[in-house]
C-alpha cells in the first residue's frame, strides 16, 4: 500500500476538522439565538460582519467547493478585544527577540573575583550586613529632674531679687529721700547687755555702689536727766527694750538731725557665734592689747600683727581702749575697721556657704525693726557695693571734763558737714538747725 505524505495527511485532517465545524454551525438545534434587533455589535467587530453572500448556481457541487467552509471568508474579522490582545502577544514576541539579539551581541559580565585571603575551593560569599537593631528610648529622667531644679532655683531667685527686697525708710525725715539710699543704727551691747558699747550708722548707697560706716563714740554728752548723760547709758536708763531703744533712737536724731530708717542690736553672745560661724576673721590687728577684768569676765591677749580672730578674740579687740593714745577714738576706729573686714568675709563665697547658719545666729541673737525684705535688700546692696572701699568716719567733737565725768562733746558744724558726706538718705542737706546737741 501506498504510503500519503505528510503534508497530504495533513490536508486531509483540516478537511475534516472544517467540516466539523461548518455541520456544528448549520445544526438548527444548537445554532446560536438570534440577538434582538436592537443590540449592535458595531462595539465589538471591525469591520462589521457581512452576510455570507449567496452560493452562485454556476458554481459547480463537489469536494472542489467544499474546501472552505461557509461564512469562512476572508473579509471576516476577529473581535477587537482579541485582535488586540493578539497584538500585544506579538509586539511582546518582537521585544523578546530583540533583548537576545542585544544580549549575544553584548560580552558577558567579568566573574567577581574571589575574595583575598578567602580558601581555595569555595564560592565567594556575598557581602551581607546584618540589620542595627532598634536603638532603645535613652530615659533621661536624672537630666529632666536637674532641669527642674535649675528652672526652680532660678523663679526662686528671681523672686528674691525682684520681688521680696524693699528698701527700709523711715515714717518721718527730711522730706524727699536719695533715691536707693538708707541708713541703718548698729546697736552692739557689753556683756549685761544694759550699756550699748558700739553705735553705727551704717549707710547703703545702691546708686553710688557704696557702703560707709560712722561711729558715734560711747561716751558722748547727751540731752536727758540721766546720772551719767552719756549716750551709751540710755539704753539701759530706759529699761531696755522697745522703750530703751525708742529713747536711743531719739538721741542719736538729735544728734545727726534725723531719724536712722532703722535699728539692729546685736548681743556679744551673737557677734561671737558669728565670727567662729565664719571660721574667724582674718584682721591686723593694730597694737598689742593686753588687758584682764574679773569682775567684767574680760581676758583679752593679742600681739600686734595680721592673724586670724576667733570669735572670743574679735570680742576682745572690739571692746579694747585702754591701749590707745586718743583712748575711745582709737577704739571706735579698730571697730569700724573690723567690722568692715567682718562684712566683707561675711558676703563672699564663704560666707554665702554658711549663710543658713549665719542667718539662724542672727535670728536668735539679735533686735530689729527690720523686715525680710529689707536684709534682702541691704544683702543685695551690700554684694553689688566696693567693699574694698568702705568710707569710715566718727562723729566729730572733743574730750571734755563735766563735773567729775569725762564726755565727748559734739561740735554742730562738723557734724552737719559729716552726716551730709557719710550718711545722709535725704535730698536736703542737714544744718545746725536741725540738730539738738548738748554742749554742757
Amino acid at each position: 500500500m501506498e504510503q500519503k505524505p505528510f503534508d497530504s495527511e495533513l490536508d486531509d485532517l483540516l478537511d475534516d476538522l472544517h467540516r466539523l465545524l461548518d455541520d456544528d454551525a448549520a445544526s438548527p438545534e444548537e445554532a446560536p439565538a438570534q440577538e434582538p434587533d436592537s443590540f449592535d455589535f458595531s462595539d465589538y467587530f471591525d469591520p462589521p460582519l457581512e452576510p455570507a453572500p449567496a452560493p452562485d448556481p454556476a458554481t459547480p457541487a463537489g469536494p472542489a467547493a467544499q474546501e472552505l467552509p461557509p461564512r469562512w471568508t476572508d473579509r471576516q474579522r476577529v473581535p477587537r478585544h482579541v485582535a488586540k490582545l493578539q497584538r500585544n502577544q506579538e509586539q511582546a514576541y518582537a521585544d523578546w527577540l530583540y533583548e537576545q539579539d542585544r544580549r549575544g551581541a553584548e560580552p558577558p559580565p567579568p566573574e567577581p573575583e574571589p575574595p583575598k585571603g578567602g580558601k581555595r575551593g569555595r564560592r565567594a560569599q556575598p557581602d551581607y550586613e546584618a540589620p542595627e537593631p532598634p536603638k532603645k528610648k535613652k530615659r533621661h529622667g536624672l537630666r529632666n529632674f536637674l532641669i527642674f531644679l535649675l528652672v526652680l532655683t532660678l523663679a526662686l531667685v528671681a523672686v528674691v531679687v525682684f520681688l521680696l527686697p524693699r528698701q527700709p525708710k523711715a515714717e518721718s525725715g527730711l522730706g524727699q529721700r536719695k533715691d536707693g539710699v538708707s541708713t541703718i543704727l548698729l546697736i552692739g551691747t557689753d556683756q549685761g547687755g544694759a550699756r550699748t558699747d558700739t553705735l553705727m550708722l551704717l549707710t547703703a548707697d545702691r546708686p553710688g555702689r557704696r557702703l560707709s560706716l560712722v561711729s558715734i563714740p560711747r561716751d558722748t554728752l547727751v540731752n536727758g536727766s540721766y546720772a551719767v548723760p552719756k549716750i551709751n547709758s540710755v539704753y539701759g536708763a530706759n529699761s531696755g527694750g522697745a522703750e530703751g531703744i525708742e529713747m536711743l533712737l531719739t538721741r542719736v536724731e538729735q544728734s545727726i538731725g534725723f531719724r536712722p530708717d532703722g535699728y539692729i542690736l546685736i548681743r556679744l553672745d551673737a557677734f561671737v557665734d558669728f565670727v567662729d560661724a565664719l571660721g574667724g576673721v582674718s584682721f591686723d590687728v593694730p597694737v598689742d592689747m593686753f588687758y584682764n577684768d574679773p569682775s567684767q569676765d574680760l581676758y583679752i591677749a593679742l600681739e600686734q600683727g595680721l592673724q586670724t580672730l576667733t570669735g572670743q578674740e574679735a570680742m576682745g579687740l572690739v571692746r579694747f581702749r585702754s591701749g590707745y593714745a586718743d583712748a575711745d577714738l582709737g577704739r571706735v576706729q579698730v571697730q569700724r575697721q573690723f567690722l568692715s573686714a567682718l562684712i566683707d568675709q561675711a558676703v563672699s563665697l564663704k560666707g554665702v556657704a554658711q549663710s543658713p547658719r549665719l542667718l539662724r545666729i542672727f535670728l536668735d541673737h539679735t533686735e530689729t525693726d527690720l523686715t525680710a525684705g529689707n536684709f534682702l535688700w541691704l544683702a543685695e546692696t551690700a554684694l553689688l557695693a566696693d567693699r574694698a572701699n568702705i568710707q569710715t568716719a566718727t562723729l566729730p567733737g572733743s574730750p571734755r571734763a563735766i563735773g567729775d565725768g569725762s564726755y565727748y562733746v559734739l561740735d554742730p558744724a562738723s557734724v552737719a558737714q559729716t552726716v551730709n558726706t557719710y550718711c545722709n538718705p535725704y535730698a536736703r542737706d542737714v544744718t545746725t538747725d536741725d540738730l539738738e546737741i548738748r554742749q554742757g
